[in-house]
């Protein structure tokens, strides 16, 4: 699918041309759909950002900030993957095969120990690491504090 095409479908969707220079909700979030659809195409940020009138920063922003879209517009997302079958991986689905190609990793190694060494491994390594993953504490956040103001105004104007 290309770029004017995804444009044209997401039109059809809104009931408005995306690309129109618009700061309402809507059509920031529609912007925010196209980019995300846009980009799982493999779509370049420049050229995906010059379809609608964006440059690419601006497109990689809206790209970024899709997860505060609502709910009518990923409907309108998942229903133009559907409709059109678009190919998309999304990035749930690549975390997830990184997370089960480490496991697989680390299954292939223990499966080479013996029973002994496993059960070792478990007990002087693996407890101990679940244990300290559950107590630890999330680090405290720094407040801000303004910084001080002055009372009285100063007479010398290079101290102001």
């Amino acid at each position: 699918m290309t770029l004017q095409q995804l444009k044209e479908e997401l039109n059809k969707y809104y009931k408005f041309d995306i690309s129109e220079r618009n700061r309402q909700r809507e059509y920031s979030y529609a912007r925010k759909v196209y980019c995300r659809l846009a980009r799982e195409l493999g779509y370049t940020f420049q050229s995906l950002g010059q379809e609608i009138g964006l440059k690419h920063d601006a497109a990689l922003y809206h790209y970024r900030d899709f997860d505060i879209v609502k709910k009518h517009d990923k409907k309108i997302y998942n229903q133009v993957i559907k409709e059109n079958k678009l190919n998309i991986i999304r990035s749930e689905d690549v975390i997830s095969e990184e997370k089960e190609r480490l496991l697989d990793n680390v299954l292939d190694t223990i499966s080479k120990w013996n029973e002994e060494t496993i059960d070792n491994f478990i007990n002087t390594r693996l407890k101990v690491y679940n244990k300290l993953i559950e107590t630890t504490k999330p680090q405290k956040k720094i407040k801000e504090v303004k910084g001080a103001t002055l009372n009285r105004p100063v007479k010398n104007p290079v101290l102001c």
